[in-house]
This record gives structure tokens, C-alpha cells and sequence, in this order.
């Protein structure tokens, strides 16, 4: 997947998913730091995520596509869709 532009993003993923997340994770070969901090809602669970390179973008796409996380954007937890972040 083709990313518009290098993001600092956070996930948010149901904790459910957790393991599906470290499994697409290590499928993309680590293309990213991970690091998963608990959110402010019971039940989900925030992924801090640099996107810079191809890798990145496609297991931040599969995430959102597969898992139904939701994206914000890192500084101003601004929300993003898909559309917001990539090319189609």
C-alpha cells in the first residue's frame, strides 16, 4: 500500500486483536517500532507507530483494513480514515 507521506500515528485496537497485531507485525518483518500503551477506554489499547516506509504503511493498512483499528495522528490526535493516509 502507498502511504501519502511519513505519519507518527497511533492505533487503537480492540485488546482482543493483540495478538493478531504482533502476528502482522512480525509477517511485515518488523518494518516499525511498536509500542502498545494502554488506552483511556476499558478494552482497547493504544499502538504507537512511526509510518516511513513501505512495510510500515502496508501493516498499518492491513491493521485498519483487517482489524478495524481506528488511526489518529500522533501530535494532535487529530482522526484519520484510510483515505487520509493513503494512495488508491
Amino acid at each position: 500500500m502507498i502511504y501519502r507521506e511519513p505519519k507518527a500515528l497511533i492505533i487503537q485496537v480492540e485488546d482482543s486483536y493483540l495478538g493478531q497485531v504482533q502476528y502482522y507485525w512480525t509477517y511485515y518483518g518488523k518494518p516499525c517500532e511498536l509500542t502498545e500503551i494502554g488506552a483511556k477506554t476499558m478494552g482497547l489499547t493504544a499502538i504507537l507507530v512511526s509510518m516511513n516506509n513501505p512495510d510500515a504503511g502496508s501493516f498499518v493498512y492491513i491493521l485498519c483494513e483487517r482489524l478495524k483499528a481506528r488511526m489518529y495522528e500522533q501530535k494532535t490526535n487529530k482522526p484519520l480514515t484510510v483515505e487520509d493516509v493513503f494512495l488508491f
